[in-house]
């Protein structure tokens, strides 16, 4: 039974809430745990580098060995961060097709361009990645320390 066009209007009109609704979620969301994450891969990286470099002892034997692996941490956490940025940027875009026009009218309906929808999956993907190996840094670093301390 095909719908009536009051329905085919309620129809699109929750729709059009429902991307409204889905975008500001995912925005706040993503904003959210992506800060906490990458203010926690910088705090690690750059207080680890501050903790050894305090004490000679573990400024001359642990730093040289250290040292690398927590500045690519941090460059890496940097590069997540500018990821994530342009990953936000390019939902942003996307989302500008979505209007109310598509209540009524099938010309307003919303075409999303694959090729953002190529560099969203692109920026998610490649942001997690430079996040997770920002992290490996860590256990690296761990990794390199302990082999210096243990005979």
């Amino acid at each position: 039974m095909p719908m009536t066009r009051e329905e085919a209007i309620e129809v699109r009109k929750l729709t059009y809430e429902d991307y409204q609704k889905s975008k500001r979620h995912a925005f706040q969301l993503n904003a959210d745990y992506g800060r906490w994450l990458i203010a926690s891969l910088l705090l690690v990286h750059g207080a680890a580098v501050a903790f050894v470099a305090q004490n000679d002892r573990l400024s001359k034997v642990i730093l040289p060995s250290v040292f690398w692996w927590h500045i690519s941490g941090l460059l890496l956490a940097f590069l997540c961060g500018f990821l994530v940025w342009a990953n936000w940027s390019f939902h942003a875009r996307i989302y500008e097709a979505v209007n109310p026009g598509m209540i009524y009218d099938d010309e307003h309906w919303p075409n999303f361009d694959d090729g953002t929808n190529r560099w969203i999956n692109w920026t998610h993907w490649t942001g997690i990645i430079a996040g997770v190996v920002s992290a490996l840094c860590i256990l690296a670093s761990s990794l390199a320390a302990y082999r210096l301390m243990t005979p």
